[in-house]
C-alpha cells in the first residue's frame, strides 16, 4: 500500500511556488515549483523538470512518502524546479481553459511550451546566478525541453530526455489520436483540452503494461494519489461527476507528427551532455527510436540507459528508484 508522509519526511512541507507571467499570454500565470536549496549554498547546478502530454508537474513531486523525484534529486541540495506549461496544473488559468473544450483549437502549443520553458529557465538562471540550469523532460517534454535546447544551448548545462519521443510511426497511438480519413491529422475531435477521469488514466497505464500484473509494477492506490494530487490544482476537478482532469490537447497535434516519424527537432543541434533513458517494456517510447534519436544527437558526450522493468510510468512505479539514480548520476559531474 502507499504509505502517506511520515512526520518529518522531506517532501511533507509544500515545495515553494513561484508565479510566472507566460510569454505572450497576458492572462495566464505559470505555476513552477521548487524543492532544494540555492545553487550559491550547494555548488551544485540548478535542474529543470518539464512534464508530458497528459500529466503536469505534480507527477514529479506526488505528497506521498518516497514518490517525490523533484526531492530526491534535491537531496543534496541542488536547487531543483519543475514547469507547469501552460494549460496544465498550477498554470491552468486562462480564458481558453475556462471556455468549452470545442470553443478553441488544440491549446498549448508545442511554440508556447518553449516560451514557457524559456520563461523558467530565465528565472532560474536569474534567481540562482548560473548562467546554465539541467533540464530533465518526460515523454512529450523531451520534445519541448529539446527545441528549447537546440535553440538555447548556452543555457543548458546537461539534457535529460526520460522517456523519449522523437520520430517512429506507432500505429496503436496513432489509432488513438488520428483522424481516421488522415492519419497524418489529429482526430477533429480534439478541441481546447480533453477530460480524463480516474479510470481512463489507470487504463491508459495499465496499456503499458503487456499484460502483466498491475500490482507488480506499482503500488496499490498510487493511480488515486496522482489523481488526487492532480485534481488538486484544477478547480473544476470535482464539480464532474466522476471527477475529471483537463487537458490541454496541443500536444496532440505533436504527437501525431512524431507517431508518423516526422521529427519536430533537429537533435543534430543538441550540443550539451545528453543522457537518453527510458524503460525497458514502454511501448509508447521504444528502444528503436531511442537508439535513433541517440544516434542523431550531435554532442560527444551521450549515454542510453534502460531500466528494467520499467514503463512509460516509470517515475511513480516501484522500480522508480534506478531513474532517480540513473539521473542524479548523470547530473552529478558538477
Amino acid at each position: 500500500m502507499v504509505q502517506a508522509m511520515e512526520p518529518g519526511a522531506k517532501n511533507r512541507e509544500r515545495p515553494e511556488v513561484h508565479r510566472l507571467r507566460a510569454p505572450g499570454a497576458d492572462d495566464v500565470w505559470l505555476g513552477l515549483i521548487q524543492r532544494g536549496g540555492t545553487a550559491r549554498q550547494a555548488g551544485l547546478t540548478p535542474a529543470l523538470v518539464v512534464h508530458g502530454s497528459s500529466l503536469g508537474a505534480a507527477l514529479f513531486d506526488l505528497p506521498v512518502s518516497g514518490y517525490s523525484m523533484l526531492s530526491d534529486l534535491a537531496s543534496a541540495g541542488r536547487p531543483v524546479y519543475a514547469i507547469d506549461v501552460r494549460g496544465y496544473g498550477l498554470s491552468l488559468g486562462g480564458g481558453v481553459m475556462d471556455a468549452p473544450p470545442d470553443a478553441n483549437p488544440p491549446f498549448a502549443t508545442l511554440e508556447q511550451a518553449a516560451l514557457d520553458i524559456g520563461a523558467a529557465v530565465d528565472f532560474i538562471r536569474a534567481r540562482e546566478s548560473t548562467d546554465a540550469v539541467d533540464i530533465i523532460g518526460s515523454s512529450w517534454g523531451t520534445i519541448t525541453a529539446a527545441l528549447y535546447a537546440t535553440r538555447n544551448p548556452r543555457n543548458v548545462a546537461r539534457l535529460v530526455l526520460y522517456a523519449p519521443l522523437y520520430a517512429e510511426r506507432n500505429e496503436a497511438w496513432l489509432e488513438r489520436i488520428a483522424s481516421p480519413d488522415d492519419r497524418r491529422r489529429l482526430h477533429p475531435k480534439f478541441g481546447a483540452y480533453r477530460l480524463l477521469t480516474l479510470d481512463e488514466l489507470t487504463q491508459r497505464w495499465n496499456s503499458d503494461l503487456g499484460g502483466d500484473d498491475p500490482g507488480s509494477r506499482r503500488e496499490a492506490d498510487i493511480v488515486t494519489a496522482i489523481f488526487s494530487a492532480l485534481a488538486a490544482a484544477d478547480p473544476r476537478a470535482l464539480s464532474h461527476q466522476p471527477p475529471m482532469l483537463r487537458i490541454p490537447n496541443g500536444a496532440l497535434l505533436d504527437l501525431v507528427s512524431v507517431f508518423n516519424g516526422r521529427p519536430l527537432y533537429n537533435p543534430a543541434k543538441l550540443t550539451m551532455p545528453t543522457l537518453v533513458i527510458r524503460g525497458a517494456d514502454d511501448t509508447t517510447s521504444t528502444d528503436s527510436d531511442a537508439r535513433n534519436l541517440l544516434a542523431l544527437i550531435g554532442s560527444r558526450d551521450k549515454e542510453y540507459c534502460v531500466v528494467s522493468p520499467g514503463s512509460h510510468f516509470l517515475c511513480v512505479e516501484r522500480n522508480r528508484r534506478q531513474l532517480y539514480v540513473s539521473i542524479k548520476h548523470f547530473l552529478g559531474r558538477d
